[in-house]
């Protein structure tokens, strides 16, 4: 349990509350660590890509919006390296942060410019339903080996078949 300071406790209970989100979000080969608007360091990392956007949260969902201009989020979006990834989200209020929110990343929307990515995210209590424990993710190339060919993945294989048409 976590003791919260007289000013954190003051600025939660206002009826219209001004907090900075943090977003750390681990896309795998690289770590991404966003705020909605002022760059902010806490745990030892900055987190310093600005414009991050909550679009609604709840108790067991995340749907935010984070910019795009460089096309990296994007590019790993389209990669296939966005779905069950960890994210952390924090409220930061005057110097002090607290967690709101642990999950997995679950879906993804770019938008038509590219500058903007939304992301769906999926909290750590509803992840039990959701997440089966052998999981395919999409492939990264086009190549299909030939029929006959056998997949083997957790406790199952697939072969592959000719296409019928």
């Amino acid at each position: 349990m976590r003791t919260l300071s007289s000013g954190m406790l003051t600025s939660i209970a206002q009826n219209i509350t001004d907090p900075v989100f943090l977003f750390k979000i681990d896309f795998t080969s690289q770590f991404v660590y966003a705020t909605s608007r002022e760059s902010i360091t806490y745990d030892s990392n900055t987190y310093s890509v600005q414009g991050g956007q909550i679009l609604s949260i709840d108790g067991s969902r995340v749907r935010f919006s984070l910019p795009n201009e460089d096309r990296s989020i994007s590019a790993l979006v389209l990669a296939g390296q966005v779905q069950g990834n960890d994210i952390d989200i924090y409220l930061h209020y005057d110097g002090e942060t607290i967690g709101r929110f642990t999950g997995l990343l679950d879906t993804a929307e770019i938008s038509g410019d590219y500058n903007t990515v939304v992301l769906v995210c999926v909290s750590e209590f509803a992840m039990g339903a959701k997440w089966p424990s052998d999981r395919m993710r999409p492939p990264v190339f086009n190549h299909l080996p030939p029929p006959g060919y056998e997949i083997d993945f957790g406790t199952g294989t697939l072969t592959l078949e000719r296409d019928r048409n």
